[in-house]
């Protein structure tokens, strides 16, 4: 959630309302976020110095804007390199990478970033598929394989939306190739 915020305000000076719907409207397709957990969010980045807050006076209201420090650029950058891409968060995280590819200045690090994606969705294809030949190796019950046969689906959906990714990826890797 963190990076997500970061990755926003390196978009623009953003208020809490204003990233709230940039949530909505964007990255509220593949990651979700209350306005809670975005609130602590917040908060967790200002207490640690990586974002700055400045307080104006508009229409009569008090308004905060949230701005990122240059400590925030360099843990934003730096994990957009380098940031775990961790097996459970696969998909939310590799698109929110995706997503801020863009302030990314250097066509390498672009190139980085979706190859380390790449090699991840990879290496979880293939767990997927050492799972399914340990699976098909299993004896089951007879009066089980109702169950197993749809819990069997269920991996196969799973390596096919990892196949998915890799060729999607692949292609996003490709354009950029095409257009340096």
């Amino acid at each position: 959630m963190e990076y997500a915020v970061l990755g926003l305000l390196m978009l623009r000076n953003l208020t809490l309302y204003e990233l709230n719907k940039s949530f909505q409207q964007g990255i509220s397709l593949f990651y979700s976020a209350s306005y809670g957990s975005l609130q602590f969010a917040v908060k967790k980045l200002l207490s640690s110095g990586y974002i700055e807050v400045e307080e104006k006076l508009e229409n009569g209201r008090n308004k905060k804007i949230y701005s990122i420090t240059n400590s925030g650029r360099e843990l934003f950058l730096d994990w957009m390199r380098n940031g775990e891409i961790p097996a459970t968060k696969l998909e939310a995280v590799a698109l929110t990478k995706l997503f801020f590819l863009g302030v990314m200045d250097r066509i390498e690090d672009k190139r980085y970033i979706l190859n380390r994606i790449l090699e991840t969705i990879r290496q979880m294809e293939e767990e997927l598929k050492q799972l399914d030949k340990h699976l098909s190796q299993l004896e089951v019950p007879e009066s089980e394989n109702g169950i197993f046969h749809y819990q069997l689906k269920s991996l196969d959906y799973g390596m096919k939306a990892h196949q998915f990714a890799i060729a999607w990826f692949e292609e996003v890797l490709n354009s950029l190739e095409a257009s340096s």
